[in-house]
């Protein structure tokens, strides 16, 4: 099975130490306002700002910042919200399951009770590139059917898209082609003002901005690349055009995008199942670790026995923490994996993760035993027999 020869391939990068991979962070004071936290941001071109705070580390990055309405005087304090921390020594699958489990793109990393740099997902994708990927796809790791906007449409939509939908990617559509893509990045910067402006005029300033359209918004130095080119070739693209995604495209037709997540998704934990169970965003928490571990160990156990041929479980499970609204809602999705058919994807969002599991568990076990159970009317039939 191709995930499982992926994990392998990539057991060494899993198991990598972290300690020369760190960066420098971009830190902040919770007194500092939106405007002052965003010129860092641009000065540093980075995406996740930290605070240390009792020995707890408070975060927030550019897609959160997106909801701000007032970032003259703003205070960024409303936007932080806590996220693990790493030591030097931790290992490389640990920093891969917090960037997937909150959505980031930097782990901050604390010795002595201070924050002395970051892992960011570029560096891992870098390390990635170290190992000959040449025979995993494009198919294999890219998300299909982008969510697309048209150049007319307007920042203030494409902001509302981005944070709702949790992405900070977004082809724009120009004459039926991609011409460009809008980053998250991209609004920020749009609507950022100049410090030299008086507080009015700045306030006018962002609201003009998020009324404008996109029109040209947005870098063209995008790479692409074919549905079978090789994870050597796509990573490159992207370093060396210092971008955060690649659109994959099929005779000038586009097929999906792939981002730094869509990469990180290799790095999958393993858990020992009867069937094999991979968990992309693997909590932090040993407690959620052993439930998943039970609960999903228990259904796939039972699905065995109605369905034998399934071949492999993936597990997403994401946290999403936006500072200003309310935190902690989990987001799980999981994908079963059969030889003949299209993979059947759950999906399970709330507050609760052990309810979530329980709900996704339930889903899970009614539809496939529905689907056996119909399979083995269906041979009734064929041989004539009465089905009760």
């Amino acid at each position: 099975m191709i995930t499982d020869t992926i994990h392998a391939h990539l057991s060494d990068i899993q198991s990598t130490k972290i300690k020369s991979l760190i960066s420098k962070a971009t830190t902040i004071e919770p007194t500092d306002t939106l405007s002052h936290v965003i010129s860092k941001i641009t000065k540093n071109n980075s995406y996740d700002v930290f605070y240390l705070k009792d020995k707890k580390v408070l975060s927030t990055n550019i897609r959160a910042l997106l909801n701000a309405k007032n970032i003259t005087s703003m205070k960024i304090e409303s936007f932080l919200y806590p996220i693990p921390h790493v030591t030097q020594n931790d290992s490389v699958q640990k920093v891969a399951n917090i960037i997937t489990h909150y959505r980031i793109r930097e782990v901050p990393v604390v010795d002595k009770n201070q924050i002395i740099g970051v892992v960011t997902a570029k560096q891992i994708i870098k390390l990635l590139s170290s190992k000959d990927n040449k025979w995993i796809k494009a198919n294999l790791i890219y998300t299909q059917n982008p969510i697309t906007v048209p150049a007319d449409e307007s920042l203030s939509n494409a902001r509302r898209i981005m944070t709702t939908k949790r992405i900070d990617h977004l082809p724009v559509m120009n004459q039926g082609k991609i011409k460009q893509v809008l980053t998250s990045y991209h609004i920020l910067e749009s609507i950022m003002p100049s410090e030299r402006q008086a507080k009015n005029s700045m306030i006018r300033k962002t609201e003009h901005a998020l009324e404008s359209k996109i029109g040209n918004t947005g870098s063209t130095r995008i790479p692409q690349c074919s549905p079978n080119d090789d994870l050597n070739k796509i990573i490159n693209s992207m370093i060396k055009t210092n971008t955060t995604c690649c659109l994959v495209s099929l005779w000038d037709t586009l097929q999906g995008i792939i981002t730094f997540k869509d990469i990180l998704n290799l790095l999958a934990s393993k858990l020992e199942t009867p069937i094999p169970l991979y968990i992309v965003g693997m909590p932090d928490d040993q407690q959620y670790v052993n439930l998943i571990s039970s609960k999903f160990g228990k259904t796939l156990k039972r699905l065995q026995q109605v369905y034998s041929n399934i071949h492999e479980a993936r597990v997403s499970i994401k946290q999403q923490r936006t500072g200003n609204k309310k935190e902690g809602k989990y987001e799980v999705s999981i994908m079963i994996i059969t030889p003949h058919h299209t993979p059947l994807i759950f999906v399970s969002v709330g507050f609760d993760l052990s309810e979530v599991l329980e709900d996704l568990s339930e889903k899970l076990l009614k539809t496939l035993t529905k689907r056996a159970k119909n399979r083995s009317k269906e041979s009734i039939r064929k041989i004539g027999l009465p089905i009760f």
